[in-house]
């Protein structure tokens, strides 16, 4: 009987996410978390239809005497980002262990400490001096960032105390910035060691999220949220799920956002970290040294957008870092097409790309390698069978049958299009993936 629950329940989770949306309800904001200034990236970016980006004061990992230096270079990647015209956020960590100590894990200081949590608010008001330029500032979550000591929900309203002194900083320091929250692994201020790979951790960030969203003197007019979405999308969660034979529940939902409008909250993001770049959960083999090759997942990108157009958020993340992007270069493309235009499918998102990629007379073989690495995602091997989504209609049955179509292939020498990286190189790199599909 539980098993069938449980099957029950995993229909009426795939019935609620992914569904058709209004076309005209495009996401406003369209932003990439770029860890760090990016500009070769800029103008491909920008013709995708990225208007926003995010970068992190990352000075707390290095020794005090280079700060100045660090926060010069983060201050002219503001102005070089904003001249190309983008958006631009700023992440400030919570109570993460500055440096020597940001490399021990678990990298955080006990937060009911008030010595150690004022040398931290300290050193966040520096950043916002420092980055005043910034178009906003957003407060994280954890991971970094929480309590090693169990704190249970006390830890989330110490997370919100903290937020607020932060919201205050922002508003003094740089008066024409926005402010938001992301609830990113709020789990972590109940106990840092609630493993993520355990289905209680994303139940409670669920559960404390809510809790967050009830505060209205801190989610507010002036303060905007993020919402990191993991129960419509991430492999992790949703294997956790079905480890223990539970069915997620989705986080925020219509409702949520509409009672937000409701309060003048001005800006609900959603923040899908792991798609573009595939960050690896430990399933796909590519971690460490070696990195990951080029691959697609564009229907998947395309479900977690419509998700997000259909509660109602009006602005959405994802992330890549600077040398990422010529790797997941169609899924950075995908991303924000989709935000932009509802009505494009994941095969018209391919062909059009396909065809910056080849020239006239192969971009349909083009079209079909991709659609036949997107089939053999690592991404959607790393789901439970009943949350993965229909495999496309492909021309191969094989790898070595796309790698031979593949070699067919002739670039594009004009494209019409700024991608990142000459036609030829990209070619080069989804050869690498095919080959690693081969000896699967």
């Amino acid at each position: 009987m539980m098993r069938l629950l449980g099957i029950i329940g995993a229909c009426a989770l795939l019935a609620s996410i992914g569904q058709t949306v209004d076309a005209s309800n495009s996401i406003k904001m369209v932003g990439l978390y770029a860890f760090r200034p990016s500009p070769e990236n800029y103008t491909f970016w920008k013709a995708c239809g990225y208007d926003t980006l995010q970068f992190i004061d990352h000075a707390f990992s290095e020794p005090k005497e280079r700060h100045d230096a660090i926060y010069a270079g983060i201050q002219k990647g503001i102005k070089d980002a904003q001249k190309a015209g983008f958006k631009v956020y700023v992440i400030e960590l919570s109570n993460i262990a500055c440096y020597p100590n940001y490399s021990v894990y678990p990298s955080v200081y006990d937060p009911t400490d008030p010595v150690k949590m004022q040398e931290r608010l300290q050193d966040i008001e520096i950043g916002i001096k420092k980055l005043s330029s910034a178009d906003g500032f957003v407060f994280f979550g954890g991971d970094p960032g929480g309590s090693p000591v169990k704190l249970g929900p006390a830890g989330i309203k110490a997370w919100m105390e903290m937020g607020r002194k932060v919201e205050a900083m922002v508003k003094e320091n740089a008066p024409k910035a926005k402010f938001n929250a992301n609830i990113w692994a709020i789990a972590a201020w109940d106990d840092i060691y609630t493993s993520a790979f355990k289905v209680e951790f994303w139940e409670k960030e669920v559960q404390y999220g809510k809790m967050v969203l009830a505060e209205k003197d801190f989610i507010s007019p002036y303060c905007g949220v993020e919402f990191p979405l993991h129960n419509y999308y991430r492999s992790l969660t949703f294997k956790s799920y079905e480890d223990a034979r539970k069915t997620p529940e989705v986080f925020p939902v219509a409702s949520d956002i509409k009672n937000l409008k409701s309060r003048g909250v001005k800006r609900f993001w959603g923040w899908a970290h792991f798609l573009i770049d595939e960050v690896d959960d430990g399933y796909t083999g590519y971690s460490g040294v070696k990195g990951h090759p080029a691959q697609a997942e564009t229907r998947y990108l395309r479900r977690i957008v419509s998700d997000a157009q259909r509660i109602g958020l009006n602005g959405i993340y994802s992330n890549t870092d600077g040398s990422n992007t010529a790797i997941e270069a169609i899924n950075t493309y995908a991303f924000a097409k989709f935000c932009k235009n509802p009505k494009l499918t994941p095969e018209q998102v391919i062909d059009d790309y396909a065809g910056f990629i080849a020239d006239e007379g192969s971009v349909h073989d083009m079209a079909q390698v991709f659609r036949f690495i997107e089939n053999h995602s690592t991404w959607e091997s790393s789901i439970p069978p009943k949350y993965r989504i229909k495999s496309f209609d492909c021309d191969f049955k094989t790898a070595d049958e796309a790698l031979t179509a593949l070699s067919h292939v002739v670039p594009n020498m004009e494209p019409g299009f700024p991608i990142p990286e000459p036609a030829s190189k990209y070619i080069a790199r989804l050869k690498i993936r095919l080959q690693d599909i081969a000896k699967m």
